[in-house]
């Protein structure tokens, strides 16, 4: 098997894989508008019920917009050689192999993170926050960034 066929394998699994859960999300959001069912309507309050329909339904689409950005943001770092700069640049810092793997991944991990992060703020401080969830200060959401990636470094991955 040639690499560029390994290439277009990977690129077909994730690309069916993506399609696969959004048809899987469609299909669960179609009941996000359903009544109370019956044998639940003394369990649950109908106004409760309602403001968790429409956080199912918020967090829906939020989720449909993230995971389209991932899907873009990853096809396009695979056809436009991102791995390979990453790689060249962990390689230009060490020709011990345990080494540039564990610079190659950090690499990644960092960039996930901050390209994740705003999605994660917006979910907290729009999405919680519009529904009451939100407990979380502006202060502890930094902090607890700042504490995850020193966890993710003493520990290796997340």
């Amino acid at each position: 098997m040639t690499p560029q066929t390994l290439f277009y394998i990977l690129i077909a699994i994730l690309v069916i894989n993506f399609i696969f859960v959004k048809i899987l999300d469609s299909l669960n959001a179609k009941h996000f508008n359903d009544e109370i069912p019956e044998n639940l309507k003394d369990v649950y309050e109908e106004e409760e019920y309602k403001k968790s329909q429409a956080y199912k339904k918020t967090n829906h689409r939020f989720g449909n917009i993230n995971s389209l950005f991932s899907i873009v943001l990853t096809l396009a770092f695979f056809f436009l050689d991102g791995f390979e700069i990453v790689d060249n640049i962990a390689r230009s810092y060490t020709d011990n192999n345990i080494l540039i793997a564990l610079i190659f991944f950090g690499i990644i991990m960092i960039g996930s993170d901050i390209l994740s992060t705003p999605f994660s703020y917006y979910r907290t401080f729009v999405i919680e926050e519009k529904f009451g969830f939100n407990k979380t200060t502006k202060k502890t959401f930094i902090v607890d960034k700042i504490k995850g990636v020193f966890m993710t470094a003493i520990l290796g991955g997340g």
